[in-house]
């Protein structure tokens, strides 16, 4: 309620655990499998803070302004010593039981005559699968994989729901604009359509994030406005 942190220091088990910000939900810092850092290794997490990018995640939501006005503009050595000290951090037992391992048996699905069968198939290789692929892998490091991520693992859907509503604001590296960014849906999908869709995601490839609902959409609708494509660089003299 008074905006302070859940934890004060890496002794609580809460401390830098995640949580939800402005319609976006941060997710864990610590070495939680699924819904934290626990699959990332320490370049894993320097590069992401360096150029934006890795093979698990492209930044997005509030953590592109971030990296757009801040990590980017850090020194190596003082990247290396964030990477080390997240990556120093403990799993939580409780938060993430087992972690995540690839199914490809959701794939399937996708076959033209397994998508009438199943809520949000259609949806998704109509509007995600050539840019996320059938298998939900992505596309290297310049689009990311749905399979395995933490907003696909998460309970809270937020940012799910967020960026297929609104789509992302543009990341700039080294000055020089990205030329993919995840597009707007809200005018193209439904509460409905989003909802299945979210939730064939977070259900498939061996994802096991909770269902989306029609209500949850609504909520964020109502609350956000689509990313801007002129992103917002804080300049000092």
């Amino acid at each position: 309620m008074a905006f302070n942190e859940k934890g004060a220091d890496s002794h609580s088990r809460t401390f830098v655990s995640g949580a939800l910000i402005d319609g976006w939900f941060a997710p864990s810092l610590r070495n939680d499998p699924n819904t934290g850092l626990g699959r990332w290794s320490e370049d894993d997490v320097f590069h992401f803070l360096k150029t934006g990018r890795n093979t698990h995640a492209v930044v997005f939501g509030s953590m592109t302004e971030v990296f757009n006005n801040s990590t980017q503009f850090f020194t190596d050595d003082d990247l290396r010593a964030v990477a080390h000290y997240l990556k120093s951090l403990p799993t939580d037992g409780q938060r993430d039981t087992s972690s995540w391992h690839y199914e490809p048996t959701q794939t399937a699905a996708l076959e033209p005559a397994g998508q009438q069968r199943i809520p949000g198939a259609q949806i998704y290789m109509a509007q995600c699968r050539f840019c996320h692929g059938v298998d939900g892998r992505g596309q290297g490091q310049w689009i990311p994989p749905l399979a395995g991520v933490a907003s696909s693992l998460a309970s809270d859907s937020s940012s799910a729901i967020n960026i297929t509503l609104n789509g992302s604001a543009r990341i700039v590296a080294n000055g020089i604009p990205d030329a993919y960014r995840m597009p707007s849906y809200r005018a193209q999908l439904s509460d409905k359509d989003i909802a299945d869709v979210l939730t064939f995601i977070r259900s498939s490839w061996g994802n096991r994030g909770a269902r989306v609902l029609v209500s949850d959409i609504q909520k964020l609708r109502d609350k956000t406005v689509p990313a801007s494509s002129t992103p917002v660089i804080l300049k000092t003299q």
